[in-house]
């Protein structure tokens, strides 16, 4: 399924997420030391940030999106920071490394929202790690929905010098799965804006510096940690830890699942 935030919104996406970037890889970075990780695979990378950051800290990563506009973004970032991981165009349910490794992530959500596709990403990402290896993933906590958002529109904005991103989204809950229809606005600045004729008042206006509208979807899976065990169990892994996040007065939970034998 395309997606805008995957494609034509790539290179906004860090900003857009909003995320506490450097306070995840804090965290992240002691999971995997006090294991004893140090190879990774990054399952749904997006741009590459996790992977990038954890590379600079040593760690031999790997990450892996469906999304070719998000590998290329994250190819030519790592150029320029001059780290050297590897990124691949690929999906995480049928990925598989030429060996075993550490440790996989799965963040910003990324993990499947129905029961059959959780097991078979589950079951791939056994795989891919060696005996005890973790799986970290991020997910929302049925307790936290926050039910006076829904079906509110929200609206955000980021101001990035010569351009301006509006955000509207609004979001409804289908059984455990919430569903956000968001509208991303990018409106140029320019110093003369000019008064359009009477010709370009109402019609478009191609191959200009003019504002540009997507829309775009996503659906995040919300779970009770008993929830959680039970599919870790029937993958053979088994939940060890969870770790809590603040996000904008929100919460972000960090689920780590040690493959069993």
């Amino acid at each position: 399924m395309r997606r805008p935030l995957y494609d034509e919104l790539v290179p906004y996406y860090e900003v857009i997420e909003g995320r506490d970037w450097r306070g995840e890889v804090k965290l992240i970075v002691s999971i995997l030391r006090e294991n004893a990780s140090e190879t990774v695979i990054d399952l749904g990378c997006g741009p590459g940030y996790h992977v990038r950051a954890l590379s600079k800290y040593g760690f031999k990563v790997t990450g892996v999106d469906i999304s070719m506009p998000n590998i290329l973004f994250a190819r030519n970032s790592a150029r320029r920071e001059k780290t050297h991981p590897e990124f691949v165009v690929g999906s995480y349910y049928n990925y598989r490394p030429r060996e075993n490794v550490d440790a996989c992530l799965c963040l910003n959500w990324s993990i499947p929202t129905r029961d059959d596709e959780l097991h078979r990403f589950l079951r791939n990402t056994r795989f891919m790690l060696r005996v005890g290896g973790l799986l970290i993933l991020d997910y929302e906590r049925v307790s936290d929905i926050v039910w006076k958002d829904l079906g509110k529109p929200v609206v955000s904005s980021w101001n990035l010098g010569e351009l301006m991103i509006v955000r509207v989204s609004v979001g409804q809950m289908i059984s455990n799965v919430l569903h956000s229809r968001d509208v991303y606005i990018l409106y140029p600045k320019r110093s003369r804006p000019r008064i359009p004729n009477e010709a370009a008042r109402y019609g478009p206006r191609r191959g200009s510096n003019s504002v540009r509208i997507y829309v775009d979807s996503s659906y995040v899976r919300f779970f009770s940690l008993p929830e959680l065990r039970r599919f870790a169990f029937r993958s053979a892994f088994r939940l060890i830890e969870n770790h809590v996040l603040p996000r904008n007065g929100y919460k972000r939970n960090y689920a780590v699942l040690k493959k069993v034998a």
